[in-house]
């Protein structure tokens, strides 16, 4: 079973995999562009009942405002409900649609099942908001092995490539 690291993010959630020891991003089908890296984190119900993740949701959010959802990642760990054409989730049901889509789109990308993960979060998160986001993950099928605060991880992913070399870089989350 292979383990994945997901970037969880408020605009576009986006996954990863180990290769060879070098991060391989897994494509989205329906991405930002075809064949894109990136899932736009939306969600949505449309009149008939359907339920929309990702691009598709994306793309009818102008016209479906009262059944789309965005940016709920900043509400993870309150009570808040999220109303979508009458029905009621938490901000950590609509996080878990999205891991539930990363989840199986990399289980395509890999062939083979996807059951833990990496995942990131903010550093400002308290204890509530990173408990929150353990449970979307578990939701959406997925064992957290290890959640990182961002400006950690892409301080991580920055330096793979310049393993060896004297580095001054400085990392900084604006959430």
């Amino acid at each position: 079973m292979a383990i994945i690291g997901t970037d969880l993010v408020t605009s576009n959630s986006a996954a990863a995999v180990l290769r060879g020891g070098r991060p391989v991003l897994i494509p989205s089908a329906e991405g930002v562009s075809i064949g894109g890296k990136a899932l736009p984190s939306y969600v949505a119900i449309t009149a008939d009942g359907q339920m929309l993740v990702g691009e598709p949701a994306r793309r009818q959010a102008a016209s479906n405002a009262e059944g789309t959802a965005t940016a709920f990642k900043r509400r993870m760990g309150t009570r808040d409900r999220i109303a979508l054409c009458g029905k009621s989730f938490s901000p950590e049901q609509l996080s878990a649609l999205l891991l539930q889509k990363i989840k199986r789109e990399a289980e395509a990308f890999l062939g083979e099942p996807v059951d833990k993960a990496v995942v990131t979060v903010p550093s400002c998160f308290d204890d509530n908001q990173r408990n929150a986001t353990k449970d979307a993950a578990r939701i959406a099928g997925l064992e957290v092995a290890r959640l990182v605060n961002e400006p950690t991880a892409a301080a991580l992913a920055y330096g793979l490539d310049r393993l060896g070399q004297e580095l001054r870089e400085l990392a900084a989350d604006k959430s």
